[in-house]
Parts: C-alpha cells; sequence; structure tokens
C-alpha cells in the first residue's frame, strides 16, 4: 500500500507515495521542509486511518493548522512529544500499544536523530547510544512489517571532519535500514528533492518546490 503526500512533486518520485512496511528517510537542513513533508504524509493518512506522531523538536500549531486547513482531521493524529532520548525509546514501544486499540496506519518520528545528537555529546556513552539508535529503528522496522505500517522519519546533517562534506546523521545502520531514501536541499527560492534509495524507482530522479503556507508545491 502507498500513502500519498499530495504533492505532485514527490508523490512521483515516489511511484505514488510511501510504503507501508518500511521504513522511509527523509534527510536535509533545518527550513527545506522536512516537517511540512511530514504533516502533509500525516494529512492524507488522517483521512482514513490514524497517525501515531513522535515529535522531538516541537511541533508549531501555526504550521499544523497551515497544512491540515481542516484542523479537525487532525483529531486522528496521535502526537506524543518527548524530550530525551530515553523517552523516545518509551514512545515507540507505546505505539505498538497503540495499534491494539486505534486504526494506525503511518508513525511519523520528526526527527528521528535530534535528541541522539545530544546524547552523543558524552564521549562516554557513544557507543551505547549508537547501539540504541539502531536498536530502535530496528524495532520500528519490525513493527512496520509485522502491522503493514509505513514509517517515516527525519534525520538531520553533520559535517565530516574527514571529508568535509555534509552528511545524514546515524552511520550506515540507519541508511541500511531506511528502504527509501529522499535528501531534502535549497535551490536558490526553491527546494530539491532527491530520490537517493528506493527499492524499485529510479535512483537519483529529483524535483522542485515551493514551501508556501499550505505545504509544498507543486
Amino acid at each position: 500500500m502507498l500513502i500519498p503526500s499530495g504533492s505532485k512533486c514527490i508523490d512521483s518520485l515516489l511511484g505514488g507515495g510511501i510504503e507501508t512496511g518500511t521504513i522511509t528517510q527523509l534527510y536535509g537542513p533545518s527550513g527545506t521542509g522536512k516537517t511540512t513533508l511530514c504533516l502533509m504524509f500525516a494529512k492524507n493518512a488522517a483521512k482514513s486511518y490514524k497517525v501515531a506522531y513522535v515529535d522531538t523538536e516541537g511541533l508549531s500549531g501555526e504550521r499544523v493548522r497551515q497544512v491540515f486547513q481542516d484542523v479537525s482531521l487532525f483529531s486522528n493524529v496521535y502526537v506524543q512529544e518527548v524530550f530525551t532520548f530515553r523517552q523516545q525509546a518509551s514512545a515507540l514501544k507505546e505505539i505498538e500499544k497503540l495499534t491494539k486499540s486505534e486504526k494506525i496506519k503511518l508513525v511519523i518520528v520528526d526527527c528521528f536523530t535530534s535528541l541522539y545528537r545530544s546524547e552523543l555529546e558524552d564521549e562516554n556513552r557513544q557507543i551505547k547510544v549508537k547501539r540504541e539508535l539502531t536498536a530502535q529503528l530496528t524495532y520500528l522496522l519490525g513493527l512496520a512489517r509485522k502491522l503493514d505500517l509505513a514509517v517515516l522519519i527525519t534525520n538531520q546533517m553533520f559535517t565530516d571532519v574527514r571529508t568535509g562534506l555534509d552528511r545524514p546523521l546515524g552511520g550506515t545502520s540507519i541508511d541500511h535500514l531506511s528502504k527509501t531514501i529522499i535528501s531534502m536541499e535549497r535551490a536558490g527560492h526553491l527546494r530539491r528533492a532527491t530520490l537517493v534509495k528506493h527499492r524499485y524507482r529510479k535512483e537519483g530522479e529529483s524535483c522542485e518546490f515551493q514551501l508556501t503556507d499550505r505545504g509544498i508545491e507543486p
């Protein structure tokens, strides 16, 4: 099953939308439209199903109203705000309980790596924290497969000191477990989405879009 975003640009890249049973990752710098795109996917899924939204960065109520327009639809979105990496792990476990009573079809974690990043500052815990990140993502993938959910995560960027290049956080494990990956970047006054990884779509394809009050256009 595919869940569309409602953006012609994004949905054409994906062949119709994000897949259930897999993890889709969006990465890119701040201000490139990652959260807006998450809200658009949530809006479309909420028309027929329930959505679990783990919020680690503080959702803007105004942005929710702009994208959803029909705010009553947002009642089908269960938002859990978390403030620590440990709380994030607990929130993911709660989702499985929620699926037993609610018709959840989409799980969003925005941003999956922001609280992980703050934990990395403690050098003594880095190895443990990296393992925990992989464990959380593996758990989400298992949930997606077992319950036929779509999982959508956003990811931050960091500058690799060895190469000087900006790369997504989380290393190879997050890339391996994400079956679809879209990079998002600025392109002048527009934004560009590029399909970095997909199981059957042509990788490297891209499209440009505008960030507007209503979301992403076209």
